[in-house]
């Protein structure tokens, strides 16, 4: 069984890597798009088992790329994590009511991530006690 996919979309390229290098480290296949004209390009032929979106990117933010997935035929229920820099609760909740599964305010830390991603595609996930730093 292949592991399963995530496509990252960033503009930040050092971001995106971080990302990357966090996620291939716990046995996800990754890949990355550098807006979100190149991550729907992505998602019609490599078909990702999740989706990590910035919100704010050229070529499409992270709301319209959402929006699109449902028009790529098997792709609407394919879980979203959005990532921002953005701290409104607005923003929250219009995530939600785009129906992201998680949404992260940078600087987040990789654990973060990593449990928001497994949570995401249904892994079973421990929780760490409040204060935790490991």
């Amino acid at each position: 069984m292949r592991p399963k996919r995530i496509l990252i979309a960033d503009d930040d390229d050092a971001m995106l890597s971080a990302i990357r290098i966090r996620l291939e480290a716990e046995g996800f296949e990754v890949l990355t798009a550098q807006d979100g004209y190149q991550a729907l390009a992505m998602t019609r032929t490599a078909r990702p088992d999740l989706l990590v979106l910035d919100i704010n990117m050229p070529a499409g933010s992270g709301f319209s790329v959402r929006d699109r997935l449902a028009k790529i035929d098997g792709m609407a229920d394919t879980p979203v994590i959005f990532i921002t820099g953005e701290t409104a609760d607005a923003i929250r909740r219009d995530a939600i009511a785009h129906g992201v599964t998680s949404v992260l305010h940078k600087p987040f830390r990789s654990d973060d991530l990593v449990e928001a991603a497994r949570a995401s595609l249904g892994f079973w996930v421990a929780r760490r006690p409040v204060g935790h730093t490991g």
